[in-house]
């Protein structure tokens, strides 16, 4: 009769303890993952906000201004611009530049350089 090859007990068990500590090390990254991912979306979107500005003030609703007060731009909740001195777009959309700062709450997630004559906020 011909002799079965199996896995020994001893076997799995170092393979399983292996596997979970793997996992142990691994799962914490991914825990506040989708908060991680949120974040960043909302940053996408108050960027994208920002680098339409000019093309609002073009439009008609110009010349708008950011300022320490905040900017014309409905942000995600919890989101708030600064600046000082004021950015301001011309109706003709340019702008002369500045620094501007972006709050989420109390914490200052970026502070970004925009460079005339568009202002527009490069990754």
């Amino acid at each position: 009769m011909r002799r079965q090859r199996a896995f020994t007990l001893l076997e799995l068990l170092v393979v399983l303890g292996l596997i979970g500590l793997v996992a142990g090390m691994v799962a914490p990254r991914f825990i506040d993952l989708g908060e991680r991912l949120s974040l960043k979306n909302q940053l996408l979107e108050v960027r994208q906000k920002i680098n339409g500005l000019p093309l609002r003030a073009l439009r008609g609703d110009g010349p708008l201004r950011i300022d320490a007060q905040g900017a014309p731009l409905e942000l995600p909740p919890g989101w708030r611009l600064r600046a000082e001195p004021a950015i301001v777009y011309q109706s003709n959309g340019s702008c002369l530049g500045g620094q501007l700062e972006v709050w989420q709450g109390d914490s200052r997630r970026q502070e970004v350089q925009l460079q005339p004559p568009f202002c527009q906020w490069s990754p």
